[in-house]
C-alpha cells in the first residue's frame, strides 16, 4: 500500500468514526480517573461473569470505538480474573 492509498485509508477511517461513534453524553463523560468506583464495579461484575452488554451496553457501544477506555477496562477485568482465580503472581 502506498502514502496515498494508506492516507485515504486513514482518513475513510476517522470519517467512520466521526458518523458513527456513539455520543451517549453520560458514557463519554464516565472518564476512568473520575468515575474509578464505577467502572471498577462494572469490570467486578464482568469478571464474575456478566456480559458488559447486559449490565451496560452504551459502555459496550462506546468501547468499540474508544480503544483506551477499551483497553483499560479489559486489563482491569483481566487482573480481577486473576485474583478470582488465585493466580496473581507474589510480590518479592
Amino acid at each position: 500500500m502506498n502514502d496515498v492509498e494508506k492516507a485515504r485509508k486513514n482518513l475513510s477511517e476517522l470519517l467512520n468514526f466521526v458518523e458513527n461513534a456513539p455520543e451517549n453524553q453520560t458514557i463519554i463523560s464516565m472518564d476512568c480517573n473520575d468515575h474509578c468506583e464505577q467502572m471498577s464495579k462494572l469490570a467486578e461484575q464482568v469478571a464474575a461473569g456478566a456480559d458488559l452488554e447486559d449490565v451496560l451496553p452504551e459502555l459496550k457501544e462506546h468501547m468499540k470505538y474508544w480503544s483506551d477506555c477499551r483497553e483499560e477496562f479489559i486489563a482491569l477485568v483481566s487482573v480481577l480474573k486473576a485474583e478470582i482465580a488465585d493466580e496473581l503472581p507474589e510480590l518479592d
